[in-house]
């Protein structure tokens, strides 16, 4: 009997308002599907240490987590393997996009519309959408994150 190997991943769904619209930070990872930034926690980082470090990683950007959101993701990457995924919801706060060439082909700044069609993963979109109810949640009338 095989021992299964378990993996702790941490990562965001990141937003922006540009133009008066929010906006949903996607990647493309070089196997080619649409999802959000994310990577291994290293040594005794915290799981908000892990997701900053791998988004910056990724896409040169650094982020503000919002309080209050924090949900798992879980899947099996291949046989004998369960991954666990923490994402948080965070604001682009700085840095200069630079998308990390070894790991991903592009990142795009989408729409709350084409970020749903452009996600390869059904766990993924789950995630977008609880995302977006927490944003209408803790902004019903769109002030601060215009839907």
């Amino acid at each position: 009997m095989t021992e299964t190997r378990k993996e702790i991943s941490c990562g965001a769904v990141i937003i922006r308002v540009n133009h008066g619209k929010l906006q949903v930070l996607v990647i493309r990872q070089k196997q080619g599907h649409w999802c959000f930034p994310k990577g291994h926690v290293e040594g005794s980082e915290t799981e908000h240490e892990t997701a900053a470090r791998e988004i910056k990683e990724e896409t040169g950007l650094d982020v503000r987590f919002l309080d209050g959101f924090r949900e798992c993701t879980y899947y099996s990457p291949e046989p004998g393997v369960e991954k666990k995924v923490v994402y948080f919801l965070a604001e682009m706060s700085g840095g200069r996009e630079k998308i990390q060439e070894e790991e991903l082909l592009e990142m795009h700044w989408a729409s709350v519309i084409d970020t749903e069609a452009l996600l390869s993963y059904p766990n993924d979109a789950e995630l977008f959408h609880k995302a977006i109810a927490f944003l209408h949640k803790e902004d019903p009338d769109g002030a601060r994150w215009p839907l």
